[in-house]
């Protein structure tokens, strides 16, 4: 019976004057390209409360400013974003937050991980975050936090350029041979003049990641932070993934990272690894 239907529609197809069929596949095109505007648009709000204006959209996406008053009228009367009390900048809706809390409640990833997390952020006063990779920054899916790091502004949801994190850096070199280079060419792209130095201090971190499993930043994407990063893979097959520890204030002492602090982040990626290691990675 399938088979009868399917040779019907393509006897139906065939029958199309041609100008149907390509004005059909324009409008598929149009409405992809549409949403795929409007995702990207969602997407500069990082995963942050904020509000922002419209020239800030323009801003951070490129688009003109007619695309930006038409892709945020449409966005607001869905609910995926709300007019601030102002009246004039725009935040993500409630249908927005609803997609984030949807993943949240169906991972099994972030609720596996928050106490193992937890425990590291409590032993060491820091934050430890869990973050996938998303184009060429890192989001994160879980966020712990010690007692006296609420200045840090990050969280669940929020995201950080791979280019500028150490945790984005021991993502990008956990990859395979060809992907770590398309990933370093589309950084270099993004990067503009700066490409070179941006991907040269990814390079020195890489050297370390080699030789000490870890690596480093410090006040590259917060002014007045470190982080300390190591990859890891969870779950079933292995889905890449970055984990860090950061605090306000100047970087620890050497020799505090690499006896104390980088083995602890080990150990907690393979705690992680074998909490996570029969969980199917697409429900991730």
């Amino acid at each position: 019976m399938r088979r009868v239907e399917a040779a019907r529609a393509r006897v139906a197809d065939a029958t199309l004057p041609d100008v149907v069929r390509e004005d059909a596949a324009g409008e598929a095109s149009a409405g992809t390209h549409t949403l795929e505007r409007a995702l990207l648009l969602l997407k500069v709000f990082h995963g942050g409360a904020k509000p922002l204006t419209h020239a800030e959209l323009v801003r951070r996406t490129g688009y003109s400013k007619a695309s930006v008053s038409r892709l945020t009228a449409t966005l607001v009367a869905l609910g995926y974003l709300d007019r601030a009390p102002d009246g004039v900048r725009v935040q993500i809706g409630v249908r927005g937050l609803r997609l984030g809390h949807k993943y949240l409640a169906n991972s099994p990833a972030p609720r596996v991980a928050r106490e193992i997390m937890q425990d590291f952020a409590d032993r060491f006063d820091m934050s430890v975050g869990l973050a996938v990779a998303d184009q060429l920054d890192m989001v994160y899916i879980q966020y712990c936090n010690g007692s006296k790091i609420a200045t840090l502004r990050l969280g669940v949801g929020r995201t950080v350029p791979m280019a500028l994190s150490s945790i984005g850096r021991a993502y990008v070199w956990s990859q395979p041979p060809e992907q770590r280079q398309r990933l370093l060419f589309g950084i270099w792209k993004k990067s503009g003049e700066h490409g070179p130095q941006v991907v040269a201090r990814m390079e020195r971190a890489f050297g370390d990641l080699d030789t000490h499993g870890y690596c480093l930043a410090a006040g590259e994407y917060q002014r007045d932070t470190f982080a300390i990063s190591v990859p890891l893979a969870l779950g079933n097959p292995p889905l890449s993934m970055g984990l860090n520890c950061s605090a306000v204030g100047p970087l620890p002492d050497r020799v505090m990272i690499r006896d104390e602090l980088a083995p602890a982040l080990m150990k907690t990626a393979r705690l992680l690894t074998l909490e996570c290691e029969g969980i199917d990675s697409s429900l991730f």
